[in-house]
């Protein structure tokens, strides 16, 4: 018989400090309720090196900064204490706009004459008051005009948190129709198309720091002109050129992933549920619409990681006003599919990606750089090989388009290079199952 090894006893450990520094505008109590432990909590010992790079993965999901430090130490055999040391960001954001108006950069390039283009003033901040909260005024023209105001405060670990965006908008150039699976665009010489108001409301709720749950309720005003109905009398609900409606909707959300911006391991998954264009001044009741989004990431190897990606998503009518389109293209796309819309009321899709890390994280210190939130940066960058499958369900299907209720296939590779302040530049080369293929640019410019 085999001798019995025993097995290395794991103590527990008082945490009897969690000294912080480097949050000179951070609120103390932002940073803390980031951290899976606690002070005087008793923790396995065992458990410490994984609470650590959990508690690192935390702050770093904040968004509020662009480094973060911990070290362990063990004062006595009965006691542990954490030091944490942050770099924060740059908070503060006043500039001059000038974007790209697309549902994806893609398309942009695809698209541009010179008239996608928004240009106006930004201001943001973010960690207003040390305390995760942001502000966002935005002043547009050019492709819209546009005045924004949004203010939200997260929930923090066990708290409620709650935000609210106005806006109001105004489009001399608006897509109207999709024909050969692709927006179609009525423009105007200055004069006015369409015109929206908007007030939202949020409220969330924040459990054992992966557990989100969100309901937001928004009302929406909408003037289209004469001329917009007439090339589309279904753009907005009965074909009147005024709605005013109503939006309604619940959203939970669980969250593991070692990175939010491109992760590379965890699991995440969200599911939400919401009554979408209900009428305050017409008989149309709207529509019910429900969304999955799972996402799993594994480490395969050396360098080598694994993504998935499902999404789900169904609406009870078969079809809705062109205001309300669904479908993929519009807020979720297909790689290969960049140019095109599918619209349907209900589709499903699966997004895999093969990433092998090309150049791991580097960090470098930029020596001529005066402000300490731009002079130290990191950045690594990914080949990768990706495959998308997905299905559009559209039961009044015409002739003008062809991509629903058909086989969606999309496969390619390309580069990826994360770099800081969360951002992203994706350049792959894509085919689909429609004998398209071209160079697709992603990059992440919104703030």
């Amino acid at each position: 018989m085999a001798e019995e090894i025993p097995q290395p006893r794991s103590y527990a450990r008082k945490v009897t400090a969690i000294d912080i520094i480097g949050n000179h505008q951070t609120n103390l109590r932002t940073i803390l309720t980031e951290l899976p432990f606690q002070l005087n909590w008793q923790v396995n010992e065992s458990d410490i090196p994984q609470m650590t790079e959990r508690a690192r993965q935390n702050l770093l999901n904040t968004s509020l900064f662009n480094f973060v430090e911990i070290s362990i130490r063990y004062p006595d055999r009965n006691s542990v204490e954490f030091l944490i040391k942050v770099e924060e960001r740059w908070y503060i954001w006043a500039f001059p706009l000038f974007e790209q108006e697309a549902r994806n950069f893609s398309d942009f390039l695809r698209l541009n004459d010179g008239a996608y283009i928004n240009y106006g003033v930004y201001f943001k901040h973010d960690n207003f008051r040390g305390r995760r909260e942001s502000l966002k005024l935005r002043l547009l023209t050019g492709y819209r005009n546009q005045i924004l105001f949004d203010y939200q405060k997260p929930s923090l670990n066990q708290r409620s948190g709650w935000g609210f965006t106005a806006g109001w908008l105004i489009y001399d150039q608006t897509a109207y129709s999709t024909v050969l699976d692709k927006q179609v665009f009525l423009k105007t010489l200055g004069n006015r198309l369409l015109e929206q108001t908007s007030f939202h409301l949020n409220y969330s709720y924040r459990f054992q720091l992966d557990h989100i749950h969100s309901i937001k309720v928004g009302i929406t005003d909408t003037k289209a002109s004469d001329t917009l109905l007439i090339v589309n009398p279904t753009f907005l609900p009965e074909g009147k050129t005024h709605s005013r409606a109503v939006d309604i909707s619940y959203r939970y959300s669980w969250d593991r992933r070692d990175s939010k911006v491109y992760p590379l391991s965890g699991n995440s998954y969200e599911v939400g549920f919401s009554r979408r264009g209900f009428e305050i001044n017409s008989e149309y009741d709207g529509f019910f619409q429900g969304d999955l989004i799972a996402s799993f990431q594994y480490p395969l190897a050396n360098r080598l990681y694994s993504g998935s990606r499902v999404l789900l998503s169904a609406i009870d009518k078969r079809e809705v006003p062109y205001v309300f389109r669904t479908g993929l293209g519009y807020k979720d796309y297909l790689n290969g599919f960049e140019y095109r819309v599918i619209d349907g009321s209900s589709f499903g899709a699966l997004q895999n990606k093969l990433l092998y890390e090309l150049i791991p994280r580097r960090e470098k210190n930029i020596k001529w750089v005066p402000l300490p939130q731009f002079s130290r940066i990191h950045y690594s960058v990914f080949a990768k090989l990706h495959l998308d499958v997905g299905y559009v369900v559209n039961d009044n299907q015409n002739g003008a388009n062809n991509m629903a209720n058909t086989l969606l296939l999309g496969y390619g590779f390309g580069l990826d290079m994360v770099t800081f302040y969360d951002k992203v530049l994706s350049l792959n080369y894509s085919f689909n199952n429609f004998g398209e293929h071209s160079i697709f640019v992603h990059f992440n410019l919104a703030m």
